[in-house]
């Protein structure tokens, strides 16, 4: 895959190293995911009303430690959802606001999800064979005369006889 998005993967499963190892797996060589996982600071993972409020919420730092175990390179996060979880009116309406707001503020404000786009960065493969010379060679073929090239016949050379 180039692209992976996971929303409600790590924080609802019971073996998150499982998930992460088989989305390292999935991915091709500079694939990119973005996982979104509920903010620990957040209102939304605290309430059960939500689809954050189940499972396991993460702190910035936590994510991040996870996802670099799992080799995955951090390239941008960003945290969402500054409106309250609530059906009221009044927060539904105020909704753009509050996002563009909480957007130009620093990642530490607690938004109700966390959102972090990493990638897969891997080794350029090595050529097969010695990567090193070899100290010692065997000469085994040192007494094997090299091979000559013929001489052209006479008529191709332009003589004439």
């Amino acid at each position: 895959l180039d692209k992976l998005v996971m929303l409600h993967g790590l924080e609802t499963t019971e073996q998150p190293s499982l998930i992460l190892d088989e989305a390292w797996r999935v991915l091709g060589p500079g694939g990119r995911a973005v996982i979104i996982v509920p903010n620990r600071a957040g209102r939304w993972s605290r309430s059960d009303a939500t689809p954050f409020g189940y499972g396991r919420p993460y702190s910035l730092s936590q994510l991040e430690a996870q996802l670099r175990r799992h080799h995955f390179v951090t390239e941008r996060a960003m945290s969402a959802l500054y409106q309250p979880p609530s059906a009221k009116r009044l927060w539904r309406k105020s909704a753009g606001v509050l996002e563009r707001i909480g957007h130009n503020m620093p990642l530490i404000v607690a938004g109700g999800v966390l959102i972090v786009e990493v990638s897969k960065q891997s080794a350029a493969p090595t050529r097969p064979g010695l990567t090193e010379a070899v100290k010692r060679p065997l000469k085994a073929l040192e007494g094997i005369a090299k091979p000559q090239p013929k001489p052209e016949p006479a008529a191709s050379r332009g003589d004439s006889r």
